[in-house]
């Protein structure tokens, strides 16, 4: 048990009612960003003794679902950040792309397609380029960078 009890939030629920919950942590997610692990107290029916007895309901909302009360420290809430994949060391030091090259069809013209080389998209037998030889292509009419890899991310402010 804790040596100190969790602090107080209120929570805004979907049709307006507000209730107060208690702040466990904060997690980060990939999609969602920062969400509150909050616990709600509940009833909820023990079949076995035909009552109804308190429980915790926990459940992660959003920061505009759970507020904070004027007063009440949250300093000492635990923070979870987002767990990064470890890589290895090749995968991690490795700047390669490699190009797709699409034909045109219809009189259109192709398209040449820039992927970080382990793109599942990216031709497997495909040369590996360096930085300097990828903005060269990106250069190029009709050349785009992956957005499913990251390669856009990647070279978009370097393009």
């Amino acid at each position: 048990m804790p040596s100190t009890p969790s602090p107080q939030v209120r929570v805004i629920l979907s049709d307006g009612q507000v209730l107060r919950g208690w702040l466990h942590g904060w997690g980060q997610f990939p999609r969602a960003g920062w969400m509150a692990w909050v616990s709600l107290p509940m009833w909820a029916d023990d079949p076995g003794t035909e009552t109804v007895q308190p429980r915790e309901y926990r459940v992660w909302l959003t920061p505009g679902q759970a507020h904070p009360i004027d007063g009440v420290r949250y300093d000492q809430v635990p923070r979870y950040p987002l767990r990064r994949e470890e890589q290895t060391t090749q995968a991690a030091d490795r700047w390669a792309w490699k190009i797709q090259h699409t034909p045109g069809l219809a009189g259109r013209p192709g398209v040449s397609v820039v992927h970080i080389w382990d793109c599942e998209e990216a031709p497997r037998e495909g040369e590996e380029l360096d930085l300097f030889a990828e903005l060269e292509v990106l250069r190029c009419p009709g050349a785009v960078a992956c957005g499913e890899c990251g390669a856009d991310v990647a070279l978009g402010p370097l393009a």
